[in-house]
């Protein structure tokens, strides 16, 4: 709850996901048979009610009554672009292009990095990479993976 409360104090809009159970499962219905566990929105329109009201975001953590949650961040809505880097194409792509990205905040994801940068661009599958924006959304620190760690801002 705090890290999604320090977002939206941020002016990042948060939206709750489902979590991953302590063995490694989905908190939705499917459970088990989840192929997305702890990286899906708990709410359908969550594109409408993605929130940078903390006392809001608040209200949703608390409701959640100690069911574990993850924190989503919509993109666009909060002025970010994110690089998400998988695998080792990724990383290749990312050496080509590494002097035209600014500094900027990191998180360490299960598979690879996420990269956090201002601004508003076309969400795009590139060989290695994607990048999300506009109504993408990625999960944030510090969310729990399914490996049992967390992704973690580097």
């Amino acid at each position: 709850m705090d890290a999604a409360i320090a977002y939206a104090e941020r002016g990042w809009s948060v939206i709750p996901l489902h979590g991953v159970n302590d063995d490694s499962t989905c908190t939705c219905y499917l459970g088990a048979e989840c192929d997305s566990p702890g990286k899906h929105p708990l709410h359908r329109d969550w594109p409408e009610t993605a929130s940078d009201d903390p006392d809001l975001v608040r209200e949703w953590w608390e409701s959640f009554r100690g069911a574990p949650r993850n924190v989503g961040i919509v993109c666009g809505k909060s002025n970010l672009v994110v690089i998400d880097i998988d695998d080792e194409e990724g990383e290749r792509r990312l050496e080509q292009i590494a002097s035209e990205i600014p500094p900027c905040p990191q998180v360490r994801t299960r598979r690879g990095i996420h990269l956090y940068l201002s601004g508003q661009v076309q969400a795009a599958k590139l060989t290695g990479l994607d990048i999300k924006a506009g109504n993408g959304f990625v999960v944030a620190p510090p969310s729990a993976r399914v490996d049992g760690g967390n992704y973690e801002w580097v």
